[in-house]
């Protein structure tokens, strides 16, 4: 009998492909049995490292696409078994009823079940028992994988950019691996940290981080960096020490369920407060909750600026043909004026107004050192006030963590969900809130142990003139940046304007001061404009 013959081989693993001899061995036993069968072998498709289960095969669909082809290139596909061809009983016959309608032939030169009513009845009962055993193999594989995790060993899979794999310890002849940090992916890592919190600079986006590594260079493995890369990256608990296995389906890609979650302890690269604080910022620049115009255009007050009257943001709105930019309320611009009387202001006007109330009276040197007061006496002079402070802020402290501890008992108790977008964000608020509390009372504790004031006067003086040529001279990004920095809240009625802002922010800044670039400025404190004794 003559013919021509495709001979299909396949191993699982990448693992057995590189160190098996199942595919020589599976390709010499299949020559052998066309030669006794006196076929010619017309190609030979290979697939070293695939699952029975998927049908998305190259070298398995390439084999279907020429055997269904009009030139008929051969008759037969030789398999080692049937469960080389599928261990999936409807791909099978799906399979080889396509071939069959081509006038190909399916062989297993290990099951010779004919091709009679009874072969057919045979191949399916194989194809069921294959199908199964493929899923009893990976339930037992996956369950000794999730185990391995538990005692802190990696899996295998190629590690998480800025980590390499080494093997910790030898049980019997398996090796138990971990992660370890790779210093010279670490330093890039790093570096996209800093340039996403502001380390070294303005705070960048994703596209700009991607462009600013691309463009020196920089690449992850050999590829250059996306946003989409960049953004998973900054948002991996991995780089601060805990990283997720078993977080997604390795058969669909669908996440499971935190629940499902295993936590493995690896070495942090960056720590919690700058992994937090990116997080927010990230947050803000997210287009769903921030329009890109307010992070990154020139508007002095975007993000900042709110109607007095409803709370809702101002954004920028244009008259006479463009001839003028006007402030407007969002609400009364969307919904009508029924939904609130709104407020409309000369952009040019309302930024002259509150630049110059920030001036005059906020960092004008004696003002500035009045606001700033308990932050200029002396050790004695403020002991207790800042005593009473700390014990206030650790309290709030405290109700932070505890609100932190009551989410996550609502997630492990399956009444919240994990992936809920209001939970991830009341999360990181949490978060943020806690990591501010905990700087303001390492910053009062080491005023109370030290008996010289972290402020002068000479300081005030120096930072106030600065931040006041800044906001005058300043390019529009730069403006926008240090505005943000000195108010967290403009908020405008037809009559009067009230400015919020952070007196710790302000504190801190005096006393550290500021290099060329803004620095990030995150912050749930309002202070020096929380009643009406303040400027309006």
């Amino acid at each position: 009998m003559t013919g021509k013959a495709a001979i299909y081989v396949r191993v699982s693993t990448v693992r057995q492909a590189e160190s098996d001899l199942s595919i020589p061995d599976q390709v010499s036993q299949c020559r052998a049995y066309c030669e006794r069968q006196g076929w010619k072998v017309a190609g030979i498709f290979t697939e070293p490292g695939a699952s029975a289960l998927d049908e998305d095969r190259p070298a398995f669909q390439e084999m279907i696409f020429k055997a269904t082809r009009s030139d008929h290139p051969f008759d037969y596909v030789v398999v080692h078994s049937l469960s080389r061809f599928s261990r999936g009983s409807l791909h099978s016959e799906l399979y080889v009823r396509q071939l069959r309608k081509a006038g190909v032939e399916l062989v297993s030169i290990t099951q010779d079940i004919g091709q009679d009513g009874s072969g057919e009845f045979i191949r399916k009962i194989l194809n069921v028992f294959d199908e199964h055993q493929s899923r009893e193999n990976a339930k037992h594989v996956h369950r000794a994988m999730l185990e391995n995790a538990r005692q802190g060993f990696w899996n295998g899979a190629r590690p998480p950019f800025g980590y390499s794999v080494e093997v910790k310890e030898l049980r019997g002849s398996k090796e138990k691996k971990v992660l370890v940090v790779n210093e010279e992916e670490a330093r890039t890592v790093r570096l996209m940290f800093a340039l996403a919190s502001g380390e070294r600079g303005r705070p960048m986006g994703v596209k700009a981080i991607a462009t600013h590594l691309n463009e020196r260079g920089i690449q992850r493995r050999g590829l250059l960096f996306s946003t989409g890369g960049v953004h998973d990256l900054l948002t991996s608990t991995t780089y601060v020490g805990r990283h997720h296995f078993n977080r997604n389906d390795s058969r669909n890609g669908r996440p499971r369920p935190p629940s499902q979650w295993i936590e493995l302890p690896v070495p942090a690269i960056i720590d919690e407060q700058t992994f937090n604080a990116v997080q927010g910022l990230l947050q803000s620049r997210n287009p769903k909750r921030v329009a890109p115009r307010v992070v990154n255009g020139p508007t002095l007050l975007a993000g900042v600026a709110r109607c007095g009257y409803c709370g809702a943001a101002l954004i920028q709105n244009t008259g006479k043909g463009g001839t003028y930019r006007y402030y407007c309320c969002s609400r009364k611009l969307k919904e009508g004026p029924l939904a609130c009387r709104g407020i409309r202001m000369r952009m040019d006007r309302l930024n002259e107004i509150v630049i110059g109330e920030i001036i005059e009276h906020v960092l004008d040197p004696e003002r500035l050192r009045a606001l700033l007061d308990a932050y200029l006496q002396s050790a004695s002079e403020r002991a207790d006030r800042n005593k009473h402070q700390i014990d206030r802020l650790r309290q709030t402290h405290r109700d932070t963590q505890a609100a932190l501890a009551r989410l996550l008992s609502l997630v492990e108790k399956g009444l919240m969900e994990a992936e809920d977008p209001s939970l991830k964000e009341r999360l990181l608020g949490l978060k943020l809130q806690r990591d501010e509390l905990a700087v303001e009372i390492a910053d009062l504790q080491q005023r109370l142990s030290s008996n010289d004031p972290e402020i002068t006067p000479e300081k005030i003086e120096r930072f106030a003139a600065l931040l006041r040529d800044k906001l005058l001279n300043g390019t529009p990004e730069f403006r926008q940046a240090y505005a943000r920095m000195v108010m967290r809240e403009v908020s405008v009625k037809d009559k009067e304007i009230r400015i919020s802002g952070s007196k710790a922010i302000l504190a801190r800044a005096a006393s550290q001061g500021f290099g060329k670039t803004p620095p990030a400025v995150l912050s749930f404190v309002r202070e020096w404009r929380t009643r009406q004794d303040s400027n309006l």
